[in-house]
């Protein structure tokens, strides 16, 4: 009768096997909570965005509202430097 050889390292035993597929649904949605993160933070931007779109159009309003007042300021110092000539 041939002898066997038993291994003395110890096997593991179903205890010791973790069957990951039972992870409780609370946990799944902590690990995928980051998506809402995500979706605030573009939201986020896109509000920074549109007001730095806004902020920059008022500029270029104020910027040609500046140059139509002095234009006109230029043209009627002109009118009256036209008028001062013909009453001299």
């Amino acid at each position: 009768m041939p002898s066997q050889h038993q291994s003395n390292t110890p096997q593991p035993t179903p205890s010791h096997v973790h069957n990951y597929s039972q992870v409780a649904d609370e946990e799944l949605v902590i690990l995928t909570d980051d998506s809402t993160d995500t979706e605030q933070e573009k939201e986020h931007e896109a509000e920074r965005k549109a007001k730095r779109k806004e902020a920059k159009r008022r500029k270029v309003e104020e910027e040609q509202l500046e140059a139509e007042w002095k234009k006109r300021v230029e043209e009627e110092a002109q009118r009256r430097r036209v008028m001062e000539e013909e009453e001299a």
